[in-house]
C-alpha cells in the first residue's frame, strides 16, 4: 500500500528532457512468476517468466506462448516482429500474434557464447560473445560474423556484459557498473560507470531508464546527464515508449501516460 500512496502523490510529475509522467492506471497480474515486463510501440504490454511471454493487447485480450527454453532476452520494440533469445544460441521470430515468422535460429555455439544479443534487422544482431570477451556483428540468417571487435576490458568489477542496444551509429554494452560505448564499426569509443546492479533499468533510443535507491533516474547516453524523476518503490521490472511508461512490482503494473 505504501507504493500505491507514493504513486498516487507522485501522479505528476514534470521532468526534465520536456516530458512528463501522469499515473493513469494499475493493471493486476494474478502470477507472481513473471520476471520482467516489456511493452511495444502499440502499447501492448508482455510480461515475460523463465520460458513463457504473456502478451496482452491493447483490447484486453492475452496470448500466452510456452518456449520450453529459458528466456535470455525479448525485444519487442517492432509491434510487427518480436524477437526472442533463450538458451543463450536460440533465435526466435514472431509476429504481432505470436506466430512464428520463420523457424527458430541457432547461434554456432562451437564458434560463440552469445550471453546478450540485439537484432538490428531480418539479417543482423550484435552479440557479446563470453568465450572471446568481443563484440560481433553477426548475419544471423547466414551465420556469418562481419565485424568482431578487439576484447572488450570489463572494469569496476563487472563480471560480464548482460544487454546490448543499438541507437542510431552506436552500440551500448552494460555490464553490472559500467556502459562500455562503441560505434558501428566495431570499434570502442568510450565507458562510463552507472550504478546499476541489482537493479531495474530499460534502455529506450539514446536514453536509459533505471531505479536506485527507491527513485527512478533518466540518463542521456550522449550527454551522460541524468535527472532523478520520482519515487517508485518495490519495483521489479520497468518498460517505456513513446506514450507510456510501465512499472512491474510483482503482483501489479503501474502505468503511466508520457506526455
Amino acid at each position: 500500500m505504501k507504493s500505491y500512496y507514493l504513486i498516487l502523490f507522485f501522479s505528476f510529475c514534470t521532468i526534465g528532457f520536456s516530458q512528463s509522467f501522469v499515473f493513469k492506471d494499475s493493471i493486476a497480474v494474478a502470477n507472481q512468476s513473471f520476471k520482467m515486463i516489456d511493452t511495444d510501440l502499440n502499447n501492448s504490454l508482455y510480461l515475460i517468466s523463465e520460458t513463457k511471454i504473456e502478451k496482452r493487447f491493447q483490447n484486453k485480450a492475452s496470448k500466452i506462448i510456452d518456449f520450453k527454453n529459458v528466456i535470455t532476452s525479448v525485444d519487442a520494440t517492432n509491434p510487427l516482429r518480436m524477437y526472442i533469445y533463450s538458451n543463450f544460441n536460440r533465435l526466435s521470430i514472431l509476429d504481432e500474434d505470436l506466430n512464428p515468422i520463420q523457424d527458430p535460429i541457432s547461434i554456432k555455439s562451437s564458434d560463440y557464447i552469445p550471453t546478450a544479443l540485439k537484432v538490428i534487422d531480418n539479417q543482423f544482431c550484435w552479440f557479446y560473445d563470453m568465450l572471446a570477451n568481443k563484440l560481433v556483428y553477426f548475419n544471423y540468417q547466414l551465420q556469418k560474423a562481419i565485424v568482431i571487435s578487439r576484447q572488450v576490458y570489463l572494469k569496476n568489477n563487472d563480471q560480464a556484459i548482460e544487454k546490448i542496444h543499438s541507437y542510431k551509429n552506436f552500440v551500448y554494452l552494460k555490464g553490472e557498473q559500467t556502459i562500455y560505448v562503441y560505434d558501428d564499426y566495431g570499434n570502442f569509443k568510450y565507458n562510463f560507470e552507472l550504478a546499476t546492479q541489482n537493479q531495474p533499468y530499460y534502455f529506450y533510443k539514446n536514453v536509459l531508464f533505471y531505479i536506485q535507491d527507491n527513485q527512478l533516474i533518466k540518463v542521456d547516453l550522449t550527454t551522460k546527464e541524468s535527472v532523478t524523476l520520482f519515487p517508485l518503490r518495490f519495483i521489479k521490472s520497468i518498460a517505456f515508449n513513446e506514450t507510456n511508461f510501465y512499472a512491474y512490482t510483482g503482483n501489479q503494473v503501474y502505468v503511466y501516460s508520457v506526455n
